[in-house]
């Protein structure tokens, strides 16, 4: 599971210790991914693991388009890449 954890520090480390006092493993989202343009056929499999809307079919070009702004580096779209054009990178 991923999820967007936002505002200020100490409520930030209040949620963590929460988390973790759950039983849950928390590790900080330390990677991105990324689409090799050369590689992507825009077979549109990768639209079905996409929970974010960072990859969608563009209705004029009928390609895949990838906005890395929306995602949130679930891994899920590398897994059902039948190409391997998405990837991840360590930050």
């Amino acid at each position: 599971m991923v999820l967007d954890l936002t505002g200020t520090k100490k409520n930030f480390d209040r949620a963590i210790l929460y988390l973790r006092e759950l039983g849950l493993s928390v590790e900080p989202l330390s990677k991105s991914v990324t689409r090799n343009t050369d590689r992507c056929m825009h077979c549109g499999s990768c639209l079905a693991f996409c929970s974010t809307g960072a990859l969608y079919i563009d209705n004029n070009t009928m390609e895949v388009v990838f906005d890395p702004e929306k995602c949130n580096g679930c891994e899920l779209c590398v897994k059902g890449c039948p190409v391997r054009a998405m990837t991840i990178n360590l930050l």
